[in-house]
């Protein structure tokens, strides 16, 4: 079984650190900057669009130099500061031990977040075997909801016939597995809230990560079948 998991929301709480980058970016560039919450609404669609929304007024589109400078200054910020502002939320390390340990099941990581972000967090957050493939985005590639991520996934999935479920916090996950046609399993520890996922329509929704657990212990070939 292959089980895909976003990253910010899903397996790290990263809000602080990217918004302390973002606002130090804003206020090196005299732009308002945001509160937390603010933030949080931002995330989701990678790097450019949390500082096109940033910087965005009303119906004001900013320009693209103006995203460019902020976007260059967050991931200098970020790079500095993402260490002290993200932490793996409680029993992921526990879920995530149990299910690398067995062979049936292969873990994967796709996130909107830049890929050297992406790379540089799973291997220092996470034990070095436990993700089969980890993707972030990268330029040229479309980032979710496009399904191309999914499908390079599985491209090199040991088994990519078998049943696979996108594991994430989002809207935006739920779209891409929808668009990638495969099942999903929405989460409520992370960004987005219960009603926003409901109205994706997720295959499963999942309180904790006991529940998630149980739930991925429970599929059979009988009822993993999309």
């Amino acid at each position: 079984m292959n089980l895909i998991f976003d990253l910010d929301g899903t397996l790290i709480n990263s809000l602080p650190g990217i918004a302390q980058s973002l606002n130090r970016s804003l206020e090196q560039s005299h732009f308002p900057t945001h509160s937390i919450e603010a933030v949080r609404e931002f995330i989701g669609s990678g790097s450019r669009m949390l500082c096109q929304r940033s910087i965005t007024t009303g119906s004001e589109t900013p320009t693209e130099e103006a995203v460019d400078k902020i976007e260059a200054a967050f991931k200098v910020n970020y790079q500095k500061l993402w260490k002290t502002g993200t932490e793996v939320y409680k029993g992921i390390p526990e879920l995530l031990e149990t299910l690398s340990q067995d062979d049936e099941y292969e873990l994967s990581i796709l996130s909107n977040k830049p890929n050297p972000f992406t790379q540089e967090i799973a291997s220092q957050l996470f034990s070095s075997n436990t993700f089969h493939t980890v993707l972030g985005q990268r330029d040229g590639i479309e980032k979710k909801p496009d399904p191309k991520g999914i499908q390079e996934i599985l491209d090199h999935a040991t088994n990519p016939n078998q049943p696979t479920f996108l594991i994430g916090d989002s809207v935006i996950d739920l779209q891409t597995a929808r668009n990638a046609g495969i099942r999903s399993i929405a989460v409520l520890w992370g960004f987005e809230d219960l009603e926003e996922l409901k109205a994706e329509s997720p295959t499963h929704i999942v309180k904790s990560t006991d529940e998630l657990l149980s739930l991925i212990h429970s599929f059979t070939p009988s009822n993993t079948i999309p």
